[in-house]
């Protein structure tokens, strides 16, 4: 009984290799694409456009969203406490540092992800795939290249367009709820922030947003069978963009950050 649970976590961990594996494979074939000119550059545009005009209302309503609650959370009882000057502050570096980015992905993920890894594992189990190899027309360049190049170059303006709607939702909820000064929050914002906040933002958002596009677009790639398996590539490729992305904004964050606390 005990083998055969031990042989069930190792084979799954093995499939998580396997999956980090094909992604790192379908990386390095991207690239090779790029650099060797076989990149689809209408793909590409139509890909940046999904990112940056399709995922940016529920990024923006999202992220808004956010930065009202920690506004409602946090500013009355800081001004009761005499710390309004940095209710601002606090906003923007929750925002900024972590929150703009992690929410603006989870977005991005549920909107766009989602709908990739649906995408290609439909063409991947109607033969679509296969067609395109007959043809001559290489599938990473055409199917996985421009998404992966569209989530890292687009991303990062959605997540600044994003935070800057959070701090401004932040503003105006403390302005409501703790009748906080409008330049007293905005003084507390310039204050606060530091170049390194907003390198780091920005750092987080490009890397979400390949890392997005290659975990859909890999999993999609891998489907096999018929609508059950595109539905399973889907959840599948939705959790693994999830677990991916807590885990770079963890060492991004140690990165960035770490040398604070010393």
């Amino acid at each position: 009984m005990t083998l055969r649970l031990l042989q069930k976590i190792a084979l799954y961990y093995l499939k998580w290799i396997e999956t980090l594996g094909y992604m790192t494979m379908n990386f390095y074939y991207s690239l090779k694409c790029l650099f060797t000119g076989n990149l689809d550059i209408k793909k590409f545009f139509e890909q940046a456009s999904r990112f940056g005009v399709d995922s940016l209302p529920i990024s923006l309503l999202m992220v808004s969203i956010t930065g009202m609650i920690i506004a409602i959370q946090v500013s009355l009882e800081m001004v009761k406490q005499g710390a309004g000057d940095y209710v601002g502050m606090l906003v923007a570096l929750i925002i900024i540092r972590e929150l703009g980015p992690v929410i603006g992905g989870f977005a991005v993920i549920s909107l766009v992800g989602s709908s990739m890894a649906a995408e290609i594992a439909t063409m991947k189990v109607t033969e679509q795939v296969d067609a395109m190899k007959l043809s001559r027309v290489d599938p990473i360049g055409y199917l996985i290249a421009p998404r992966v190049f569209a989530g890292f170059f687009i991303m990062p303006f959605v997540i600044i367009l994003a935070s800057l709607l959070g701090i401004i939702g932040g503003m105006v909820m403390s302005k409501m709820i703790a009748e906080l000064n409008t330049i007293t929050y905005i003084t507390s914002v310039w204050q606060g922030l530091q170049i390194k906040d907003i390198v780091a933002s920005l750092f987080k958002a490009f890397t979400f947003g390949g890392i997005i596009a290659l975990a859909s677009s890999s999993i999609g790639y891998k489907a096999q069978g018929g609508a059950i398996d595109v539905g399973n590539a889907t959840t599948k490729a939705v959790v693994w963009s999830f677990v991916l992305i807590l885990f770079a904004d963890y060492f991004i964050s140690w990165l960035f950050f770490s040398q604070e606390a010393l």
